[in-house]
């Protein structure tokens, strides 16, 4: 159920008991104040930025994206590409025939409409947003299945009356098509893990149901999401089900710091 907050870009939707806190971009300025975003952040561990991207815009990164994607399914000796995505985006020898292509995704990591919404994100002391990985979601070719519960870099267990401290590190996805296969579990970004929890995420079977609450993000193109990878979260993934989602790693830190208009190459994301 849609519920208004009392003007334009403080919208809340309501959904499974869970008020999650989108923002609604016009332009290059963003009409959502900054306390509701924040507020999603450190309560929930995620937000949704609806409509942040420009349709015109939207097209032109996912054909970037799809050029690289085209090229490692005719590289594969599957059938499809066996991945359900595809890493080292920014590699030059993707681009050898369109340079503008990645030098067009290179510009919008480090665009206005992204880093405003994150750059403030990480704690205090840690340093300024830099970034780490770009991934190119899709659909997999050979099976359906629903994806492992994790947190990011979950090593060893927590102690069980501590609450995780670790440096941030933060997802910003961008659908250009439908995506609602992203389920995260609100909050469990800033706590440890329940017993159930811990049970599913060191057990053998961890693709089933979580009793504390997960939520189903759901992207149309040009939303974009962005969610703290220390939560816990998986995805689905169908077949049947076209999936074209850019997906950009960002922390926080000594490493080439992200402003306004820096254009990104590969060697920043190491």
């Amino acid at each position: 159920t849609d519920g208004s907050s009392g003007g334009r870009g403080r919208r809340r939707v309501a959904r499974d008991a869970l008020l999650i806190y989108t923002l609604e971009a016009e332009g290059d300025r963003m009409t959502t104040d900054d306390i509701v975003r924040r507020r999603a952040w450190e309560q929930d561990g995620f937000f949704i930025a609806r409509g942040l991207i420009r349709p015109q815009r939207a097209r032109e990164l996912s054909d970037a994206c799809d050029h690289v994607l085209q090229q490692v399914r005719a590289a594969s000796s599957a059938q499809g590409h066996l991945g359900t995505h595809v890493s080292d985006l920014l590699a030059p020898e993707y681009f050898v025939e369109q340079p503008e292509a990645r030098m067009r995704l290179a510009d919008y990591m480090s665009s206005r409409e992204v880093v405003t919404i994150i750059h403030d994100l990480g704690r205090a002391g840690e340093g300024l947003l830099n970034v780490r990985d770009a991934q190119y979601f899709h659909e997999p070719s050979t099976r359906d299945y629903d994806g492992a519960w994790h947190r990011d870099g979950d090593g060893a267990a927590p102690p069980v009356d501590a609450v995780p401290s670790r440096p941030t590190l933060l997802r910003f996805r961008v659908a250009f098509a439908h995506d609602d296969h992203l389920e995260y579990v609100p909050g469990s970004h800033a706590r440890p893990d329940t017993p159930e929890e811990r049970s599913v995420l060191k057990g053998a079977v961890r693709n089933t149901k979580l009793a504390s609450g997960p939520v189903r993000i759901e992207l149309q193109p040009g939303d974009a999401c962005v969610f703290n990878t220390w939560g816990i979260h998986r995805a689905r993934y169908r077949r049947d089900r076209i999936r074209r989602t850019l997906d950009l790693l960002f922390g926080f830190g000594p490493r080439k710091p992200v402003v306004f208009g820096a254009r990104l190459w590969l060697a920043t994301l190491t």
